[in-house]
Protein backbone atom coordinates (compact mmCIF):
# COMPACT_ATOMS: atom_id res chain seq x y z
CA UNK A 1 0.00 0.00 0.00
CA UNK A 2 1.26 3.39 -1.01
CA UNK A 3 1.23 6.64 0.83
CA UNK A 4 0.36 9.51 -1.19
CA UNK A 5 -0.26 13.04 0.07
CA UNK A 6 -1.12 10.81 3.47
CA UNK A 7 -3.97 9.18 1.16
CA UNK A 8 -4.15 5.28 1.23
CA UNK A 9 -6.25 2.63 -0.80
CA UNK A 10 -8.95 1.63 0.36
CA UNK A 11 -9.38 -1.54 1.22
CA UNK A 12 -13.24 -1.91 -0.26
CA UNK A 13 -13.37 0.92 -2.82
CA UNK A 14 -9.67 0.45 -3.67
CA UNK A 15 -9.26 4.16 -4.13
CA UNK A 16 -6.85 6.57 -2.43
CA UNK A 17 -8.53 8.08 -0.09
CA UNK A 18 -7.80 9.63 3.08
CA UNK A 19 -8.62 6.20 5.57
CA UNK A 20 -9.22 5.15 8.79
CA UNK A 21 -7.91 2.19 10.30
CA UNK A 22 -10.21 -0.86 11.68
CA UNK A 23 -8.46 -2.16 14.92
CA UNK A 24 -10.15 -5.46 14.32
CA UNK A 25 -9.42 -6.19 11.35
CA UNK A 26 -6.31 -4.20 10.75
CA UNK A 27 -7.62 -2.86 7.63
CA UNK A 28 -8.00 0.76 6.35
CA UNK A 29 -11.54 2.34 4.58
CA UNK A 30 -12.34 5.63 3.65
CA UNK A 31 -15.14 7.43 5.41
CA UNK A 32 -17.92 5.72 3.87
CA UNK A 33 -16.58 2.65 3.96
CA UNK A 34 -15.51 2.34 7.38
CA UNK A 35 -19.08 3.29 8.36
CA UNK A 36 -20.37 0.56 6.13
CA UNK A 37 -17.94 -1.67 7.82
CA UNK A 38 -19.06 -0.58 11.42
CA UNK A 39 -22.36 -0.86 10.33
CA UNK A 40 -21.70 -4.98 9.04
CA UNK A 41 -19.74 -5.65 12.07
CA UNK A 42 -22.45 -4.51 14.50
CA UNK A 43 -24.88 -6.39 12.49
CA UNK A 44 -23.12 -9.31 12.87
CA UNK A 45 -22.71 -8.45 16.52
CA UNK A 46 -26.32 -8.39 16.77
CA UNK A 47 -26.62 -11.55 15.30
CA UNK A 48 -24.36 -13.16 17.75
CA UNK A 49 -26.24 -11.24 20.94
CA UNK A 50 -29.46 -12.58 19.47
CA UNK A 51 -27.55 -16.43 19.20
CA UNK A 52 -26.53 -15.86 22.61
CA UNK A 53 -29.87 -14.79 24.11
CA UNK A 54 -31.77 -17.61 22.52
CA UNK A 55 -29.32 -19.87 23.68
CA UNK A 56 -29.74 -18.72 26.92
CA UNK A 57 -33.14 -18.85 27.05
CA UNK A 58 -32.95 -23.06 25.60
CA UNK A 59 -30.72 -23.62 28.29
CA UNK A 60 -33.31 -21.62 30.94
CA UNK A 61 -35.95 -23.81 29.69
CA UNK A 62 -34.62 -26.85 29.62
CA UNK A 63 -33.73 -26.35 33.26
CA UNK A 64 -37.32 -25.51 33.98
CA UNK A 65 -38.41 -28.60 32.32
CA UNK A 66 -35.56 -31.32 32.52
CA UNK A 67 -38.44 -34.13 30.85
CA UNK A 68 -37.88 -32.39 28.12
CA UNK A 69 -33.95 -33.03 27.83
CA UNK A 70 -32.94 -35.32 24.62
CA UNK A 71 -31.66 -37.46 27.20
CA UNK A 72 -34.91 -37.85 29.08
CA UNK A 73 -36.59 -38.77 25.81
CA UNK A 74 -33.88 -41.32 24.48
CA UNK A 75 -34.81 -42.58 27.95
CA UNK A 76 -38.20 -42.82 27.64
CA UNK A 77 -38.13 -43.97 24.18
CA UNK A 78 -36.03 -46.89 25.54
CA UNK A 79 -38.55 -47.43 28.13
CA UNK A 80 -41.53 -47.63 25.96
CA UNK A 81 -39.16 -50.15 23.50
CA UNK A 82 -38.30 -52.35 26.06
CA UNK A 83 -42.47 -52.71 27.31
CA UNK A 84 -43.61 -53.35 23.77
CA UNK A 85 -40.79 -55.78 23.55
CA UNK A 86 -41.61 -57.36 26.55
CA UNK A 87 -45.51 -57.52 26.23
CA UNK A 88 -44.95 -58.49 22.68
CA UNK A 89 -42.86 -61.77 23.86
CA UNK A 90 -45.53 -62.27 26.59
CA UNK A 91 -48.25 -62.18 23.43
CA UNK A 92 -46.22 -65.09 21.89
CA UNK A 93 -45.77 -67.36 25.16
CA UNK A 94 -49.66 -67.13 26.27
CA UNK A 95 -50.23 -68.04 22.42
CA UNK A 96 -48.21 -71.05 22.77
CA UNK A 97 -49.13 -72.64 26.17
CA UNK A 98 -52.75 -71.94 25.20
CA UNK A 99 -52.10 -74.10 22.35
CA UNK A 100 -51.11 -77.09 24.44
CA UNK A 101 -53.27 -76.41 27.49
CA UNK A 102 -56.30 -78.79 25.35
CA UNK A 103 -53.83 -81.45 25.01
CA UNK A 104 -52.77 -81.17 28.67
CA UNK A 105 -56.04 -81.18 30.09
CA UNK A 106 -57.00 -83.88 27.58
CA UNK A 107 -54.04 -86.04 28.99
CA UNK A 108 -55.31 -85.29 32.59
CA UNK A 109 -58.55 -86.69 31.65
CA UNK A 110 -57.53 -89.63 29.83
CA UNK A 111 -55.66 -90.67 33.26
CA UNK A 112 -58.11 -89.51 35.29
CA UNK A 113 -60.77 -92.00 33.42
CA UNK A 114 -57.96 -94.58 33.61
CA UNK A 115 -57.90 -94.17 37.40
CA UNK A 116 -61.55 -93.87 37.09
CA UNK A 117 -61.48 -97.32 35.75
CA UNK A 118 -59.16 -99.17 37.83
CA UNK A 119 -61.08 -98.26 41.15
CA UNK A 120 -64.13 -99.57 40.11
CA UNK A 121 -62.31 -102.84 38.99
CA UNK A 122 -60.49 -102.77 42.75
CA UNK A 123 -63.98 -102.14 44.19
CA UNK A 124 -64.93 -105.10 41.99
CA UNK A 125 -62.32 -107.91 42.64
CA UNK A 126 -62.25 -106.35 46.56
CA UNK A 127 -58.32 -106.05 46.36
CA UNK A 128 -58.32 -102.79 47.57
CA UNK A 129 -54.72 -100.69 47.43
CA UNK A 130 -55.15 -97.52 48.83
CA UNK A 131 -51.07 -96.53 49.31
CA UNK A 132 -51.41 -97.40 45.04
CA UNK A 133 -54.52 -95.58 44.39
CA UNK A 134 -53.62 -92.28 46.43
CA UNK A 135 -50.50 -92.03 44.49
CA UNK A 136 -52.10 -92.38 41.39
CA UNK A 137 -54.45 -89.84 42.38
CA UNK A 138 -51.39 -87.57 43.55
CA UNK A 139 -49.35 -87.92 40.29
CA UNK A 140 -52.85 -86.35 38.17
CA UNK A 141 -53.36 -83.79 40.78
CA UNK A 142 -49.70 -82.82 40.48
CA UNK A 143 -49.65 -82.70 37.03
CA UNK A 144 -52.39 -80.50 36.83
CA UNK A 145 -50.75 -78.12 39.47
CA UNK A 146 -47.32 -77.89 37.21
CA UNK A 147 -47.50 -79.32 34.21
CA UNK A 148 -43.84 -80.92 33.48
CA UNK A 149 -44.48 -80.94 29.78
CA UNK A 150 -44.20 -77.20 29.40
CA UNK A 151 -43.12 -74.40 31.82
CA UNK A 152 -41.62 -71.42 31.19
CA UNK A 153 -37.83 -70.88 31.42
CA UNK A 154 -36.08 -67.42 32.15
CA UNK A 155 -33.19 -66.62 29.79
CA UNK A 156 -29.98 -64.83 31.31
CA UNK A 157 -29.22 -63.14 28.20
CA UNK A 158 -31.58 -60.77 27.94
CA UNK A 159 -33.71 -59.40 24.91
CA UNK A 160 -34.06 -55.95 25.93
CA UNK A 161 -31.01 -53.41 25.35
CA UNK A 162 -29.22 -52.45 28.54
CA UNK A 163 -29.02 -48.78 28.31
CA UNK A 164 -26.45 -47.02 30.60
CA UNK A 165 -25.27 -42.83 31.35
CA UNK A 166 -22.28 -41.75 30.23
CA UNK A 167 -21.09 -38.39 30.85
CA UNK A 168 -18.44 -36.88 29.09
CA UNK A 169 -16.55 -34.50 31.20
Amino acid sequence: MARANNKIQCFTCNKEKITYPCKGCLKEFCLMDFMEHQRILNDELNYIINEYNEFKQRINGQKQNPQNDLLIKQIDEWETNSIEIIKHKAQECRKIAMGYLPTAFNDIEKKFTDLSEQIKQIRKENEINLNYLTNQLREIIQELNNPSKISTKKDSQSFINEITNISSK
